[in-house]
């Protein structure tokens, strides 16, 4: 992948909020979380292990995820992106700590409830997880309209 497209894959990760989750265990699952993207593009979110999703997650890593821009128009340029990847809960106590202030950040006002001291202390049940692409598909019509969108295979 060209920096270039790095970076404008980049920026249009960190613009977004939303992501839609897919799972898979014994059927398919679909859940909508709230994420951040460092830098080398792995996503991370925060889900409960009880949950659908993150019960597949612990069984079967193997996800896809959309992203998708939700302020544009049916007759704007399109901009978006499908993600396939494997899903991994973060355990290392640096990482998460880390990844809450880049959270806190990005969603100011949730410091005072997810925290790491919360999920150590067991007062939530979320943890962190990360999903480190395999293959990024970027719809962007703006910058490549002959093409419409180009895929990236990490």
């Amino acid at each position: 992948m060209k920096n270039a497209d790095k970076h404008l894959l980049l920026k249009y990760l960190k613009s977004q909020k939303l992501m839609t989750l897919a799972t898979y265990s014994d059927k398919p699952w679909v859940a909508t979380v709230y994420y951040i993207a460092d830098d080398d593009l792995n996503l991370y979110f925060l889900t409960s292990p009880k949950t659908e999703h993150g019960q597949h997650i612990a069984k079967n890593g193997h996800v896809a995820c959309n992203i998708a821009d939700t302020s544009q128009k049916v007759t704007d340029k399109k901009t978006g992106v499908q993600i396939q990847g494997i899903a991994s809960r973060v355990n290392a106590v640096q990482k998460m700590i880390c990844l809450f202030r880049m959270w806190h950040k990005i969603n100011p006002g949730t410091e005072e409830r997810l925290n790491f001291q919360n999920i150590k202390n067991k007062v939530i049940s979320a943890r962190v997880h990360k999903v480190t692409p395999t293959r990024i598909k970027f719809f962007n019509e703006k910058l490549y309209p002959s093409e419409e969108f180009k895929v990236f295979y990490l």
